[in-house]
Order: structure tokens, then sequence, then C-alpha cells
């Protein structure tokens, strides 16, 4: 019997040992992310960026970047980023068509604003999508980033 619970005991250590941590950890200056295809992603913490706003509405939740404004068009936004900071989540919706172009606006602002390059990008928890109320037709579909393995062309 005490062989069986040293070797639980073992098993147990190891596990936790060689475990993947899936969550984000914080600190002041930085942000860990788990990683959908590689090593965690480890950023300067955009939360305190001043473009990153708390969404009073939906605790952990965050806006990033000032895309609620009107386009340069006058058109309405391009995009809204969302990010979950329990999940390290990346929510980005296009909602202006192009929507080719509205991807690669988002694409090279959330790229600038986490300070990362775009294999980082892809192996980020995310979605890029288009809502059913700005287009039925092309919504529920995950267009990854263009740039990314399992990207749908807009």
């Amino acid at each position: 019997m005490l062989v069986v619970a040293i070797a639980v005991t073992i098993y147990i250590k190891n596990k936790d040992a060689t475990s993947v941590h899936t969550e984000p950890f914080y600190t002041d200056l930085s942000v860990t992310l788990p990683s959908t295809i590689g090593s965690k992603i480890v950023i300067p913490n955009f939360l305190k960026d001043p473009v990153v706003v708390v969404d009073t509405q939906n605790p952990g939740l965050y806006h990033i970047g000032d895309t609620f404004g009107v386009s340069a068009n006058g058109d309405g936004p391009l995009f809204v980023i969302t990010y979950e900071k329990s999940s390290g989540y990346f929510n980005i919706m296009l909602l202006t068509k192009p929507f080719s172009s509205a991807r690669i606006a988002a694409e090279t602002y959330i790229k600038n604003i986490l300070k990362i390059d775009e294999s980082s990008l892809c192996g980020l928890s995310y979605t890029v999508s288009v809502p059913g109320y700005v287009d039925e037709v092309a919504s529920g579909i995950d267009y990854r980033f263009s740039f990314c393995p399992g990207s749908v062309p807009l």
C-alpha cells in the first residue's frame, strides 16, 4: 500500500510540474498568454495602455482601442476588439466592408498594441468574425488573421 501511495504522489508531482498553464498570468509590466501553437507569449502589459478601456457593464472584459469611433469615411468603425482577462481571449469583430480591409486594419492595430509579430499573433486565443447584424451571410465564420494557418479569404 505504501508503494502505491508513493507512486501516486510522484505521479501527481510530476504531472503538476509538466502540465501546461493555460490561464493568462499578469504582472504590472507583462502579460503571459498561453499559445495555441507553441511557447507561451510574453508581452508588455497592454491592459495598462490608456487606449484599453474596462467594460463597466461586463467585469473582466476590455475594449482595446477607440474602435467604436467613426472611420475616416464616416461610415462607422472598421472593427471592434475586446479582450477577456480570465481566459486571455481576443474577439475581433469586422464591422465595415470591404471586410478584407477591416481585417488588415485590425491585424495591424492589435499587432501594434500588443507589440508582437505575426507568428505570435497566430498563437493567441482569438476569433475574427463578422456579426450577423452587419452581414448575415458573412457571419458565423471564424476568418482568423489573414497570415495565419486556417485563415479564410474575405
